[in-house]
C-alpha cells in the first residue's frame, strides 16, 4: 500500500490473501462495478473481482481509494497456462479526479508489479480506442499500435523476449499445425480469442469479421454458458502444440459456428 494526502493505493489479488485494507478497496471497487451501465462489461469484472476464476485466470487489481470510496481503478490479468496473452484494461477514474495523476499512480504500480513477477504472459493488449489514451500509453508505458499508421488501438505491450513488432510477434505465435483440437471454453483462454485472435484480423483487415453470429465475442457467450449452460457449448480451438487457433459454439439445437486464425482454416473440413 501506498498513501499521498487522504488518497490510498491498493493491489487487490483475487483468490490470494490481501491486506485487509486491500479488501476494503476491492469491496469498494465492487460497488462501483454494480452501478456502472456497461453491464456486461461490468459482469465480466464483477466475476473476475469475486476471485471465482481465479483456478483459471490470474486478475490483478489496482484501486485508489478517498476515504471509503473507490475513485480510480486498472486491471490486467492472464489466463494460468504457459504461453499466455495478457489484458489490460477497466482503467477508470472518478470525473472529478481526473487529471490528478492519480491514474498514472496506479500505472505505475502496475509496471512495478511487472518488473517483480516472475512469470508474465507474451504481452499485454488493450483497445485504447481514443487516440489521446493511446498515445499517453504508448509515451509513458511502452504500448504501440497493432496497426502501422493507426496511432489509436488496438495498442500491443510486448513482454519478456517477445519481439516489438505486432505482426512478428504473430507470426511466432501462429505457427503451421497439421490438427485442431476442440476443448473446454475455460475463461482463462479468453485473452487468445478476443484479443490476440480479433486484433490479428484487424491487421488482416478483418476486424469487422471478428465474432460469430450467436456472439460477438467469447467473452459474452461465455457469460451467457455461465448463465444458463444448456444455451449450448463453448470451446477453443487449438493445435497440437496447445496455440490456441480460434473458438466454437454449438447451440442448443446442435448448430456449430466455428471461427479460426486463417492459417488454420484448410484444417477444417
Amino acid at each position: 500500500m501506498q498513501e499521498c494526502k487522504m488518497i490510498t493505493y491498493h493491489q487487490y489479488i483475487p483468490g490470494r490473501k490481501n491486506h485487509p485494507m486491500a479488501e476494503t478497496a476491492a469491496s469498494a471497487l465492487m460497488e462501483w462495478l454494480k452501478g456502472e451501465s456497461d453491464a456486461a462489461y461490468a459482469q465480466m469484472m464483477i466475476h473476475r473481482l469475486s476471485g471465482t476464476l481465479a483456478d483459471e485466470s490470474e486478475d490483478r487489481y489496482f484501486i485508489a481509494m478517498d476515504s471509503k470510496r473507490c475513485i480510480s481503478r486498472l486491471w490486467f490479468g492472464w489466463g494460468r497456462h504457459s504461453g499466455c496473452i495478457g489484458n489490460f484494461g477497466n482503467f477508470r477514474t472518478a470525473e472529478e479526479y481526473r487529471g490528478k495523476g492519480i491514474g498514472h499512480q496506479l500505472m505505475q504500480m502496475l509496471l512495478e508489479d511487472l518488473r517483480k513477477t516472475s512469470e508474465l504472459p507474451l504481452a499485454l493488449f488493450c483497445t485504447a480506442e481514443e487516440k489521446h489514451l493511446a498515445e499517453l500509453y504508448g509515451k509513458w508505458y511502452g504500448f504501440r499500435p497493432v496497426l502501422k499508421g493507426m496511432p489509436q488501438g488496438p495498442l500491443y505491450c510486448p513482454l519478456n523476449d517477445s519481439p516489438a513488432d505486432f505482426h512478428e510477434f504473430c507470426r511466432r505465435y501462429y505457427q503451421k499445425a497439421n490438427e485442431l483440437h476442440f476443448k473446454p471454453g475455460g475463461i482463462g483462454y479468453r485473452h487468445e480469442i478476443d484479443c490476440l485472435l480479433a486484433f490479428t484480423l484487424c491487421e488482416n483487415r478483418e476486424y469487422e469479421n471478428f465474432g460469430l453470429k450467436s456472439f460477438p465475442t467469447y467473452e459474452s457467450a461465455w457469460l451467457a454458458v455461465k448463465k444458463e449452460p444448456s444455451c449450448g457449448k463453448l470451446e477453443r480451438i487449438e493445435t497440437e502444440c496447445g496455440i490456441v487457433a480460434g473458438w466454437a459454439f454449438t447451440s442448443a439445437n446442435g448448430k456449430c459456428e466455428i471461427q479460426l486464425h486463417p492459417l488454420y482454416h484448410e484444417l477444417v473440413s
